[in-house]
């Protein structure tokens, strides 16, 4: 599924990338290097708080696809007679 995505855009990919840039003039071992470095550490944390916060869509189909299976069931057993099924064909978390 995610090839059907795209990435969406973070607002910290512009300053990321500007440091990327920044530090490229420095030497390795300066204080301003180091400096960038533990900038950078930060921006890459916050990005991948960020995208934790998110639920995958293929966990959202999968719970659509359950919750619609459920409802079918149940709109067809009010109408006729019929043993409930409809827990046992909710996919187990493995």
């Amino acid at each position: 599924m995610r090839r059907f995505f795209a990435e969406p855009i973070s607002i910290l990919d512009e300053p990321i990338e500007k440091l990327l840039t920044e530090m490229n003039t420095y030497s390795p071992d300066t204080e301003e290097y180091r400096a960038a470095i533990e900038y950078m550490e930060r921006l890459v944390r916050l990005k991948a708080e960020e995208r934790r916060t998110r639920v995958s869509p293929d966990t959202m189909a999968i719970v659509v696809g359950n919750l619609l299976g459920i409802l079918i069931i149940v709109a067809y057993e009010q109408k006729h007679v019929m043993v409930s099924k409809g827990m046992g064909l909710i996919l187990k978390t493995k």
